[in-house]
Formats: structure tokens, sequence, C-alpha cells
């Protein structure tokens, strides 16, 4: 037990520095493209910090263990929107840009109602409950879709230089390489040790996956909004939670469906929509009092109902 646990945290350690690595090897990338901080956020960064829910969810997905796979991507977006946007508006309120707001948190909100309405009917006469292959790339469609105009999109072409260290081509390959290396063992590790965990104290694996599994895959996301509020870098505070939320829910769960059908546990139900009424609370946000800023206040509710959630799940067990 004291090995398993000792590799469930080395684990997370290693996902959250391969992620890192990831994300600071693609941003390399995107500056010397001289792309925008808010695609750099959006896209890049996003997806970079998603990478350890990426490896957890397939690993976990192929060894039949959905609880896990599925708890972590709700999980980790519920705490992203509630808590770490949260968190970051409380020390460093944010003023989102119009555009923003009309595209891409409407996106936000439409990646979990994808999800949702595939786990919760079959496209095609299947059963219900079952993400298939064809429900799968229906959702990497529809990733590929918004993959291409965040990238086309012309508008905020404020570039920051200064947010991570520049290095040449080979090193910024290499980082990636090394990267994906150390969230595919972290990932292996994490999962193994989350069902001996879930075993020995009597939790489900899916409660495992909601909270710590999902909340510890979204440090990278905690430390990446805080540091770029704190630096006025809005576009990628924000842009960061967002394309997190959308990859996790179009790509990571398309892509594993499509290698294996997903068997969607009836008990996940609750937790999807408590992740989509929080998508449409943070756009709905926007239009209640300070326009378009997420405010102290704001964040200091947002926090509240986190916690009132994470409550919720203690009780239900």
């Amino acid at each position: 037990m004291f090995i398993t646990i000792l590799l469930f945290f080395l684990g997370f350690y290693i996902l959250i520095k391969g992620s890192s690595f990831i994300t600071d090897g693609a941003a390399n990338l995107a500056r010397q493209l001289n792309i925008s901080t808010w695609v750099i956020g959006l896209v890049i960064v996003g997806i970079g910090t998603s990478v350890p829910e990426f490896s957890i969810t397939l690993i976990s997905n192929f060894f039949g263990r959905e609880g896990i796979a599925l708890g972590t991507i709700i999980g980790s977006n519920t705490f992203n929107i509630l808590f770490i946007l949260g968190v970051s508006a409380v020390f460093f309120p944010l003023t989102f840009k119009e555009r923003w707001v009309k595209r891409d948190l409407v996106w936000n909100i439409f990646a979990v109602l994808a999800a949702l309405l595939v786990a919760t009917y079959s496209l095609y006469g299947g059963e219900n409950s079952i993400i298939s292959r064809t429900e799968g790339l229906v959702l990497l469609t529809l990733f590929c879709v918004w993959i291409y105009y965040s990238l086309k999109r012309p508008d905020d072409t404020s570039v920051d230089a200064g947010s991570t260290r520049a290095f040449t081509l080979p090193v910024v390959i290499f980082m990636i390489f090394m990267g994906l290396a150390g969230v595919i063992f972290g990932g292996k590790w994490v999962v193994d040790g989350a069902v001996v965990i879930a075993r020995d104290l009597g939790l489900s694996e899916r409660l495992i996956g909601l909270t710590i599994i999902g909340i510890g895959t979204s440090l990278p996301e905690l430390v990446v909004s805080l540091t770029a509020a704190c630096k006025k870098q809005v576009g990628i505070a924000v842009g960061n939670i967002i394309g997190s939320n959308i990859f996790d829910f179009l790509m990571i769960l398309g892509f594993g469906a499509v290698l294996s059908p997903i068997a969607f546990p009836p008990e996940l139900y609750v937790d999807i929509w408590v992740t989509f009424v929080a998508a449409t609370i943070l756009i709905a946000s926007m239009f209640i009092g300070k326009k378009a800023t997420l405010t102290r206040t704001k964040g200091t509710i947002f926090i509240l109902m986190y916690l009132a959630y994470i409550a919720y799940l203690a009780i239900r067990g």
C-alpha cells in the first residue's frame, strides 16, 4: 500500500512536470509563429495543461476503469470553472473581451452539451449509456472545427513575449517528447494508485476521479491561470481554462471513444450536468453586475458553489 501511494503521488508530480514541458515547448513554437496570447492560452496552453487528463482517461478506459476516466474529465472541468477562475478572480479580477464571451464561452457550453448528449442519448439507435465510435468521431469533428476557427481568427494579435523562456527548435522538440513520456508513465501510476486507494478506503472509483484525480490533474491549469492573472495576461489566464475544457470534452472523450467505446455510468449524469450548469453560470456572470468582468464577488460565489458541490460528493459517497 505504501509503495502504491508513493507511486500515486510520484505519478502526479511527473504528470505536472511533463505537461509543463509540453506547454513550454508548444508556447515557444507558437511564439516563433507570432501567434496571439489568447490563442496561446486557448489552444496551446489549454491543450498542453490537459495532457494529464488525456493520459489518465485513455489509460483508464483501456483498462476498463470508466469511472476514473470520466470522473477525471468531469471533475477537472468543474474545478477549472468554479474554483480556478474563482480563485483567480478573487486575487486578480478578470476582464473578458466581448469576442471571448460571444464565441469561446459559447463553445465551452456547446462542448459540455455535446458530451452530455452523446452520453445520454444514442445518435444511431445503440445503447444510451455507451459513447460509441461514431459518436466519438462526431466529438472529434467538432473539436477540429473549433481548432480551425481558433487558429484562423485574426483578432487579438498581441503576443506575450516573456511568459516562458525561449528555446531553440531542437530543444523544443525534445521538451515535447520528454513531456509526453512523462505523462504516459505518470498517468499509469496515478490510475493504478487510484484503483488501490479506492478499493482500500471503500470509495468508488468515480468519486476518486471526480475529486482527487480531477483536482490533481488541474494543478497545471491552476498554476498557469494564477500566474497569468498576476501578470495581467487575462488572455492566457482565461483562455487556458476554456481551451482545456473544450479539449477535454471534445478531443479526449472523442478520441477515447474512437479507440474503445466508453460506458458512461448513470451515476455521473448529475456531475456532468453540474459542469454544464457551471459553464452556463460563467457566461451568465458576464452580463450580471459589472459587464464582461469576473469580479472578486463573483469569484467568491464561484468558490462557494464548488465547495458546496464537494460537500454534496462527500455526502453522496
